[in-house]
């Protein structure tokens, strides 16, 4: 049992419109066909769908329950609900799933780890639990499920056999990451980095810190804040924080500081310096110096978790990453695809463009970029600079998609990059004809853009073409808020 409808009542302070007040709940669901049985049923009002239009169908799906909000209860008849079948009326549906989530995780005496940044949360967050499950039974947040609506449905699949849980939180304004804690109430807050997602909307890097910041304010003296020291915003923010701090990246005088890192058998190995001066040696399946920090922050959660060296080493080694976030894909026909389609930013896009170069050495390397959303008055100026970036590192080819990408390659071009290499395609369609005229057999392919950009539809079309993927390796960032 999730909870009984008892329960529902008195923590949403509504009341039962029809069925049994002794029924038990199995589960919570949003979208009515994902119903199996026994689950209580949150009618959210979507961008362009209201769930209370789908009531009916969730119950006849087998859902136990349902609530409802007070001005959707003309548009229902008792009698015309199924039987057995229940109705609760509550003031906010959002709301009441938000409460439920944190009635249901206090009855949990659990670590749980919190984790945000600008750029590598995703992959931090699957590496952190992939480190704790050699020991531990975890709750982990799946897909993008880490914001107002899918943190608490984590939350809500919390049971008594889990003994951690590693929950993302992301961002796209001030007031968000507080909310998040507000019911989640986590013990160990992970921040990776302070970059420009959302420069659009909260106008400086000093906003965006700020509101990354509201993680270590909801947490106590009791708790630990693992932050990149490398950050200029997190260094100060750490060294503010009322509880145990724990720094981690590559320069000296940090508390987990890493040396000699580089490139290795399609992954990372990298040199650590452990409490007490043992000198390990890791290995993350990641390409990208960058993804040494991603590592590092799942050492130190390990750590704090008491695992030793060899069951971080295993966990690091046997993660499972999630789709779009630098998915390597090699194709039976020998062309080499990096998806990291999920979302952009300038800072992102340039860590993507260094683990291309790393991973095609010389073979020929292209670099298919869409639209950055989001960036504001540093619109113009952050496109041009991935353009100089990507000129700087020697990429081949770049095929643009959309009007700001375009600017990509003004500003590759500006930075002597061959003209004639420069591609610009106002769509995906464009883009592929493209690449079709393009050397790729044996080519390292790397398509990236803003969440609203779907450039993962190149890749689709590619695949189609290119034969079946034989193999597959993946890694990145990102979750629904960001672009």
């Amino acid at each position: 049992m999730l909870i009984s409808i008892q329960e529902v009542l008195a923590i949403t302070g509504g009341f039962l419109y029809a069925g049994h007040i002794e029924s038990c709940l199995t589960g919570a669901l949003i979208d009515s066909r994902e119903a199996q049985g026994g689950e209580l049923f949150f009618p959210l009002q979507g961008e362009q769908q209201n769930g209370h239009y789908y009531i009916m169908d969730a119950l006849q799906r087998g859902a136990a329950a349902s609530l409802m909000e007070k001005g959707h209860l003309p548009n229902f008849k008792r009698d015309d609900l199924p039987a057995g079948k229940s109705v609760i009326v509550v003031d906010n549906c959002l709301r009441a799933l938000q409460d439920i989530a944190s009635y249901h995780r206090n009855k949990y005496n659990i670590g749980l780890v919190a984790v945000t940044g600008s750029n590598g949360k995703t992959t931090t967050k699957d590496l952190i639990a992939s480190v704790l499950h050699t020991r531990y039974q975890v709750l982990k947040t799946e897909g993008n499920f880490n914001n107002d609506i899918g943190l608490p449905l984590t939350l809500l699949r919390l049971r008594g056999h889990h003994q951690v849980a590693v929950l993302e939180m992301g961002m796209r304004g001030i007031g968000e990451i507080a909310l998040l804690c507000s019911f989640s109430k986590p013990n160990v807050g992970v921040i990776t980095n302070i970059g420009e997602a959302h420069l659009e909307l909260l106008g400086s890097r000093e906003n965006i810190s700020r509101a990354k910041g509201e993680l270590l304010e909801a947490m106590g003296p009791e708790d630990t804040a693992i932050l990149n020291g490398d950050d200029p915003f997190l260094k100060p923010m750490g060294d503010a924080f009322t509880g145990h701090t724990v720094f981690f990246g590559y320069a000296e005088g940090l508390d987990l500081r890493a040396h000699r890192s580089f490139f290795q058998a399609n992954g990372y190995s990298f040199s650590l310096t452990l409490p007490g001066g043992k000198e390990e040696e890791f290995w993350v399946p990641l390409t990208g110096r960058h993804n040494v920090y991603n590592a590092l922050a799942a050492v130190a959660v390990g750590l704090h978790f008491s695992l030793d060296p060899s069951e971080i080493k295993a966990g690091l080694a046997k993660t499972s990453f999630s789709r779009m976030r630098m998915e390597r894909i090699h194709t039976k026909s020998g062309l080499k695809l990096i998806n990291d389609a999920y979302n952009a930013s300038p800072s992102s896009m340039e860590l993507a463009l260094q683990s291309l170069k790393e991973c095609a050495g010389k073979d020929f390397c292209i670099a298919v970029l869409g639209d950055m959303l989001e960036l504001g008055d540093f619109c113009e100026e952050g496109h041009r600079k991935t353009g100089h970036c990507l000129a700087r590192l020697g990429v081949d080819c770049l095929v643009t998609v959309g009007e700001r990408a375009a600017l990509i390659g003004e500003g590759a071009k500006e930075a002597g990059f061959l003209p004639e290499m420069v591609f610009n395609c106002t769509d995906h369609d464009g883009a592929v004809k493209v690449l079709q005229s393009l050397p790729l057999q044996k080519a390292h392919v790397l398509v990236k853009g803003s969440r609203g950009m779907f450039m993962e539809k190149i890749v689709d079309q590619l695949l189609i073409q290119y034969d079946e993927r034989s193999n597959v390796a993946g890694a990145g960032e990102a979750d629904r808020n960001d672009r």
